[in-house]
C-alpha cells in the first residue's frame, strides 16, 4: 500500500509501514547474539535484546522515517537480576516452607499491575518515531482492574475470555500516548465475541480431526509394528502418536495466530490518534497463520536455524499490513507534538520489559 500523495480538498492521506529488514542481515546479528549469551552464561542477554530490538525498529519506516529504540542495556540487565533474584526467592521458600506459596500468590497478583505498568511504559517511552517519543500513563488501579480481577474472572469463567481480551486491548491502546496526544480504540463485544466463537468451532474440528487420525494411526501403527518388526526395524505405535501430536500442536498454533490476527486487526483499525489520525490493520489471519505454522515447520527442520529468516518473513508481511490514515501534514503534527512532549521523552523510567502488549 503506498503512500498516497496528499489531496488538495483535504481528503486523508495514507502512509502505509514497511518493514526493510532482510533474513540474511538478521541472521548475522542473530547468531552473534547466541554465541555471545551462551558464552557469557545468559549474561549477554539484555544487550541482545537491544540489538534486535533497534535491528527491527530501525528497519520499520512510517512515511519514509523510521522508528528507534532508546533502552540501555544495563537497565535490562538491571531488571532481569531483580526478577531472578524474586523468582529464586519464592523457589526456594516454597521449598523449605509450602506454606510461604499463599503468600506468594498475594504478593504476585499485588505487584502484576506495577509489572504491567512498567513494562509497558519501559518499551513506550524507549520508542520514538521522527524523535518524538512515545508514552503510556495508566494508573496501578486501572491495571489491577484489567489484569487481575479481569483476568480472575476469565479463569473462573471461560466465556469471559474474549471481553477480558477486549479489556486488555483497551487498556494497552487506550493508555498510549505520541508526544502528548492519546490514542483510543472502542469496539462492540460481539465483534470479538465472533472472532473467537469461529476459533473455538475450529479447535473442535481439529480435536475431531485429530482423534479420527489418532484411532486410525493405532491401526497402522499395529500393522506397521508388526510388519517392520521382522526386520528388526524400530517403529512402533508411540512414533505415530508423536506425528499426531506435533499435528495437533501445529493446528493448534494456526487457529491460534488467525484468531490473534483477527482480534489485532479489530483493536488497531478502530484506533484513532488525536488530531484525525486513524490507524489501520488488514492483516490475513490465514495469511499470517499460514506463515506461523510454515515458519515452525522450518525451525524444526533446520534445528532452529531458520528463526531469524521465519521471524522477518512474518514481520515483512505484517508491517505492509498497517497503515496510518492522516487527515493533516504529518509534518506539522510531528513539530508540535516534538514540543509539547518536554520532559516526558527524555525521562526512561522503569527496569522490566515483560511482553505486555497486544
Amino acid at each position: 500500500m503506498p503512500d498516497l500523495p496528499a489531496q488538495p480538498n483535504g481528503a486523508p492521506t495514507i502512509h502505509s509501514v514497511e518493514f526493510r529488514g532482510r533474513g540474511a542481515e538478521y541472521f548475522r546479528i542473530w547468531i552473534v547474539n547466541m554465541a555471545l549469551s551462551v558464552l557469557t552464561l545468559g549474561l549477554y542477554t539484555a544487550w541482545a535484546k537491544v540489538r534486535t530490538q533497534r535491528y527491527f525498529y530501525g528497519n520499520t519506516y512510517l512515511a519514509g522515517h523510521s522508528f528507534e529504540y532508546h533502552a540501555s542495556a544495563w537497565r535490562i540487565l538491571v531488571g532481569r537480576a531483580i526478577a531472578l533474584t524474586l523468582f529464586l526467592g519464592y523457589s526456594l521458600s516454597v521449598v523449605f516452607a509450602p506454606f510461604t506459596f499463599g503468600v506468594w500468590f498475594l504478593i504476585l497478583g499485588a505487584a502484576l499491575p506495577w509489572l504491567a505498568n512498567a513494562s509497558i511504559r519501559f518499551n513506550a517511552r524507549n520508542t520514538s518515531w521522527r524523535n518524538v517519543r512515545f508514552n503510556f500513563n495508566a494508573s496501578y488501579f486501572e491495571a489491577f482492574i484489567a489484569y487481575v480481577v479481569w483476568s480472575a474472572a476469565a479463569l473462573a469463567f471461560f466465556p469471559l475470555i474474549p471481553f477480558t481480551r477486549r479489556v486488555h486491548d483497551y487498556f494497552y491502546i487506550n493508555h498510549h500516548r505520541f508526544g502528548g496526544r492519546g490514542f483510543e480504540t472502542s469496539f462492540p463485544a460481539r465483534r470479538i465475541y465472533f472472532i473467537y466463537l469461529f476459533g473455538f468451532i475450529l479447535i473442535v474440528v481439529l480435536l475431531l480431526a485429530v482423534l479420527g487420525i489418532a484411532g486410525a494411526a493405532v491401526e497402522i501403527a499395529t500393522h506397521v509394528h508388526n510388519i517392520l518388526g521382522k526386520f528388526n526395524i524400530p517403529i512402533g505405535p508411540e512414533n505415530f502418536y508423536l506425528i499426531v501430536f506435533v499435528l495437533f500442536g501445529l493446528g493448534a498454533a494456526f487457529v491460534a495466530s488467525f484468531v490473534t490476527t483477527l482480534v489485532t486487526n479489530l483493536s488497531i483499525s478502530n484506533a484513532t490518534l488525536e488530531g484525525g489520525f486513524k490507524l489501520s490493520s488488514k492483516a490475513s489471519g490465514l495469511r499470517v497463520a499460514w506463515i506461523v505454522v510454515t515458519n515452525a515447520i522450518l525451525i524444526l527442520l533446520t534445528l532452529g536455524l531458520y528463526y531469524p529468516f521465519g521471524r522477518v518473513r512474518l514481520a515483512r508481511y505484517r508491517m505492509r499490513k498497517y497503515a496510518l490514515i492522516a487527515s493533516g501534514d504529518l509534518d506539522e503534527f510531528t513539530s508540535e507534538a516534538l514540543e509539547t512532549q518536554s520532559a516526558i521523552g527524555q525521562e526512561i523510567a522503569g527496569f522490566f520489559d515483560l511482553g505486555f502488549g497486544l
